[in-house]
């Protein structure tokens, strides 16, 4: 077992990573073909040339390796128990008379401004200028996959911090005999 000392000195914040296909049309295509896969296969072939399912199953295949090539997978890191406190307190709660605002109590920052500047905080990779930041936030992520940024860089400070465990893996190893 290797001594506390010799792990301290290897330690590091928590990272993750969180894929982003920038091609939202290529979704909305993939989705439509989805959709007339599904309506061909329930409806019975009336032809020698099929229901046609197999042309749309290749040109899903295409599509799905065109989202893969505009795929980013966005690194993100925790930051340092002190840092996050600052961070926290960069964003204070609004206040609305003498309550804090409703949007803003559950978790104790102003939501509007700490997301966004977590996100920025937290991705590492890319390493983007205010411009390609604000374009990104501002006009090419949609609200799901800003969440799944913002997501992953709150639970990386403040969720659970685990031996990843896969099952696939798992079953592998143990198969082949290797430990």
């Amino acid at each position: 077992m290797t001594d506390f000392k010799t792990l301290l000195a290897a330690a590091r914040l928590p990272e993750r990573t969180v894929p982003i296909c920038l091609r939202g049309d290529l979704t909305a295509e993939f989705e439509d073909l989805e959709r007339r896969l599904d309506d061909a296969l329930r409806t019975p072939a009336t032809s020698l040339e099929g229901d046609g399912s197999g042309a749309i199953a290749d040109r899903m295949e295409a599509l799905r390796s065109e989202m893969v090539a505009h795929t980013y997978r966005f690194r993100l890191r925790a930051m340092t128990r002190p840092r996050w406190h600052a961070f926290v307190a960069e964003h204070p709660p609004r206040q609305d008379g003498d309550q804090v605002d409703a949007r803003d109590r559950v978790r104790g920052v102003n939501v509007e401004t700490f997301f966004p500047a977590l996100v920025q905080e937290s991705v590492v990779d890319p390493q983007l200028d205010a411009v390609e930041w604000d374009r990104l936030i501002g006009e090419v992520l949609t609200d799901r996959q800003f969440d799944e940024l913002s997501t992953a860089a709150w639970s990386l400070n403040r969720g659970e911090v685990d031996i990843p465990f896969s099952p696939a893996a798992s079953r592998m190893t143990r198969s082949s005999g290797t430990e």
